[in-house]
Parts: C-alpha cells; sequence; structure tokens
C-alpha cells in the first residue's frame, strides 16, 4: 500500500540521488534547479511537485539539465513540459547497452515551398541498429508535414531555422522519433512539439503547408534562380519559435504612457503569452524583435502592449552586465 510517507521518502530519495550525482547538497540542487532549467516563463520558481516530476524524468533517463539536455516549458494550464534536445535524445540512445548506431538515408532531390527557404530533401529516413533485434527500425519524416514558414509580422519577415538549415531540422526531426520508436519512449516531448502545443493552447495554430505546390531545385544549377538569401544570422538555434524573433527587426513604437502598467486587468492566456515573449527574448538577446513581435500582436490592446513592453525593458536592462570602473 502506497501511504504519504513512502511517496515523500520516494521524494526524498530521488533528490538525494540526484544531488550526489551532481555534487550538489539537496537544498542546493532544488534552488538551482529552480532558478536556472526549471524556472517557469513568468518568472515563478516551479512548485516541488513540478520539480519532482521533472527530476523523475531526468534521472530516469540520465539526463543533464545543467548542459540542457531537458528543460521546461510551462503551459497555460499550469503544468510543465518536459523538453528534451537532441542531444538529449542522442544521449538516451547511448544509454542503451543493446544500441549498434545509426544512419541516415535521402533522396538527391531538393526542393523549396517558398522564396525564403534553402533548398533540403523532400524527406528524410533514420535507421537505428538494436543488436537485439533482427530487423533495423526505420523512420521516415517528410518534409512537407514539418516545414514551417518564416512568421509575417507587420509585412516583415523573421526568417527561422526551418529556413536557414531545414536539412538540419528534417535530420532532427527523422532522429527524434526513430529514437521514440525504438526504444518506446513516451510523455517527452522535443522542442518544436513543445512550441506547437504552447502554440495550440494559445489558439494560434501552427500554418499548414502540405497543399502547398514545392518549386523543384535544379541540383546542378549551383544555385536557385531568383532565390534571396536568408536575413536570419542565427541558424544553430534549436527553439524555432525563439528564431522566429532572431531575424528582421520591426520598427519600433512609442508607448502611449510613461506610467507603469498593471497586469490586473489582463486575462490570464494573455500573461501567460506575454511571459512566453519575454522568456524568448531573454534566451536570444533579440529584444528589439521581441518589441516589435508585441507591438504587431498587441496592436488593438493598449494594455497588454504597454505591460509586454514594460517586461521586455526590464528583461533587457537586467540582461546588460554594469560597465567596468577604469
Amino acid at each position: 500500500m502506497v501511504t504519504a510517507n513512502s511517496v515523500h521518502e520516494s521524494a526524498n530519495d530521488l533528490v538525494a540521488r540526484f544531488a550526489e550525482r551532481y555534487g550538489f547538497g539537496e537544498d542546493e540542487l532544488l534552488n538551482t534547479l529552480a532558478q536556472t532549467a526549471f524556472r517557469q516563463q513568468n518568472g515563478s520558481l516551479p512548485t516541488r511537485e513540478q520539480l519532482m516530476s521533472l527530476l523523475s524524468v531526468a534521472d530516469t533517463y540520465g539526463l543533464n539539465p545543467f548542459i540542457r539536455q531537458i528543460w521546461a516549458l510551462s503551459d497555460r494550464r499550469g503544468g510543465v513540459l518536459p523538453v528534451i534536445s537532441i542531444d538529449g535524445w542522442t544521449a538516451i540512445m547511448n544509454s542503451y547497452p543493446q544500441s549498434d548506431g545509426m544512419e541516415f538515408h535521402y533522396p538527391d532531390e531538393l526542393i523549396a515551398f517558398d522564396e525564403d527557404m534553402r533548398q533540403c530533401h523532400p524527406w528524410m529516413e533514420c535507421v537505428i541498429y538494436r543488436k537485439d533485434r533482427e530487423h533495423p527500425i526505420r523512420v521516415r519524416e517528410y518534409l512537407d508535414e514539418l516545414y514551417r514558414p518564416a512568421v509575417i509580422k507587420n509585412g516583415k519577415k523573421f526568417p527561422g531555422p526551418w529556413q536557414t538549415c531545414p536539412k538540419r531540422m528534417l535530420r532532427h526531426k527523422s532522429q527524434i522519433q526513430a529514437i521514440r520508436i525504438a526504444y518506446g519512449l513516451s510523455g517527452l516531448f522535443e522542442p518544436d512539439e513543445a512550441e506547437r502545443i504552447l502554440e495550440t493552447q494559445m489558439g494560434e495554430p501552427v500554418p499548414d503547408l502540405r497543399e502547398a505546390e514545392p518549386k523543384v531545385v535544379e541540383q546542378d544549377s549551383g544555385k536557385e534562380r531568383d532565390k534571396p538569401q536568408p536575413v536570419s544570422s542565427e541558424p544553430d538555434v534549436l527553439d524555432e519559435a525563439l528564431a522566429e524573433m532572431s531575424g528582421e527587426l520591426l520598427p519600433e513604437k512609442d508607448v502611449a504612457t510613461d506610467e507603469v502598467p498593471e497586469p490586473g486587468d489582463l486575462e490570464p492566456q494573455v500573461l501567460s503569452f506575454i511571459d512566453q515573449i519575454v522568456d524568448r527574448a531573454k534566451g536570444t538577446g533579440a529584444f528589439t524583435a521581441a518589441q516589435g513581435f508585441a507591438q504587431e500582436r498587441f496592436k488593438d490592446d493598449g494594455n497588454a502592449l504597454n505591460y509586454c513592453l514594460f517586461r521586455l525593458d526590464e528583461a533587457q536592462a537586467a540582461s546588460v552586465p554594469p560597465a567596468s570602473v577604469a
């Protein structure tokens, strides 16, 4: 029979085991994780229950949150999603003694769905070998089911990883899905999945390009005809939602009031969305782009706009290191 005492003891054992692994005191471990990898999007600290849930996932799969193999994304319902980076998925695969390597297959054909993206294979297949299986596990992911177009705000485009490095994004997708199937993993999310879940909760559906007509790129031409270069200069961003704000900057607008805005009159979902904008800007340093994003997103809601810009100004000021004294 499971009792409250046995659950408490199990949680204490988990914290003690994790603390010993990384050389922390137990209280120091929980505080450090709460302030860093498991910090909520709105800046508040996670509850002990949320910490235990995330620690359990990290402990089960041997993931290190201090090197971003796992982190937390808060959703609008007050929960947290355990998000695993590509390095984390690879670490999980390599932790199984049955693992026997993997390889990738893809066609020579290259396509582009729009003028913003670089040429990419229409599909990529990841093959994972296990020593205890006679046949390898093959998982093929298709570009037309995954590609996300550049975000357009106020007539300006914000290219992301699907424009600047689509081959890498497609490779990561096929690798993660193959690992998930090969080792029967569930309840874990990769960054793109987590962002799509949050977008769905915010009522902002991801555009579907599966009916878009791709244009075939001549492989021997050496370049694509009349194809402009992407604007973004950050092709390695794992979280493509962050990259959506790291491209060309939007023009700034003046805030209508000098008073410090109060969030009390804003809906919880709006506050949650503002928290995500601020957190993403802090992660990329793209504060001006985030301000432009907010100006377009909240153009019909002055209170939300003022509060969002105020939060961004606060975060930007906090991110600037103090000037050294000569």
